[in-house]
C-alpha cells in the first residue's frame, strides 16, 4: 500500500500484486503478439468482440472460484448515478483502447506496437495528477521522462530504418524502376 509519498510496505500483499501484475503482463504481451500474429486476416473489431465474448464467462466463474464473496454487479444499492457513469466511461474507453491497439499491431511489428503502449503509463500519470490530485513524485516523473526518451529513440530508428528500406527497394530493382519510368516518360509526350 502507497503512502502517498511514493514508499510502500514491505508486505505479502505488494509482492502478491507485483507477480500478478508482472503475469498479466505477459498475457497481454501473448496477446499481442497474437493480433500481430493474425494480422489483417480479422478485423480488429472482431477481435474486441472475441475478446470480450470470452471475458463475460471467464469473470463470472472467477468471481465465485477464486475470490468467493466478490460479486461482479456490485451489491447494486451503493452504486451512484456517477458510478454508473464512471463504469461506462470505463468500458467505451477500453474498447477504444483494445481496438486501436489491435488496429496499431495490425500494422506494427508486435515489439514495436506494444512499445507505444507504454505511453499507458504516462497518460495514466497525467490522469492522476489531473483527475485525482495526486502529489507529484521524482519517481514517476523520472520513469515518465524515461518512457518518452525511449519511445522517441525507437521512434527515431524506426523512421531512419523505413527510409532506408525505401532506398534499398527502389535502388535494388532497377528493371522495374526502368520500366515505370519510361511508361510514365511515354505517358507524358
Amino acid at each position: 500500500q502507497s503512502d502517498g509519498g511514493g514508499s510502500f510496505d514491505d508486505s505479502s500483499d505488494d509482492i502478491g500484486a507485483i507477480v500478478i501484475a508482472l503475469l498479466g503482463a505477459a498475457f497481454a504481451g501473448l496477446a499481442y503478439m497474437s493480433v500481430r500474429k493474425i494480422g489483417h486476416e480479422a478485423s480488429a473489431n472482431v477481435m474486441v468482440l472475441y475478446y470480450s465474448c470470452l471475458s463475460l464467462p471467464v469473470i463470472f466463474l472467477s468471481s465465485k472460484l477464486l475470490l468467493d464473496d466478490w460479486n461482479v454487479w456490485g451489491d447494486g444499492g451503493s452504486f451512484t448515478v456517477g458510478d454508473w457513469c464512471l463504469m461506462l466511461l470505463t468500458g467505451v474507453t477500453a474498447y477504444g483502447g483494445q481496438y486501436l491497439t489491435n488496429l496499431g499491431l495490425q500494422h506494427e511489428s508486435a515489439a514495436t506496437g506494444t512499445l507505444a503502449t507504454c505511453s499507458q503509463i504516462v497518460f495514466t500519470y497525467i490522469f492522476e495528477l489531473a483527475f485525482l490530485h495526486e502529489g507529484l513524485n521524482v519517481w514517476s516523473v523520472a520513469g515518465t521522462l524515461l518512457i518518452l526518451g525511449f519511445m522517441v529513440i525507437v521512434g527515431s530508428f524506426k523512421v531512419q530504418n523505413a527510409d532506408e528500406t525505401i532506398h534499398e527497394t527502389v535502388a535494388g530493382e532497377p528493371e522495374e524502376l526502368a520500366l515505370l519510368f519510361s511508361a510514365e516518360h511515354g505517358q507524358r509526350h
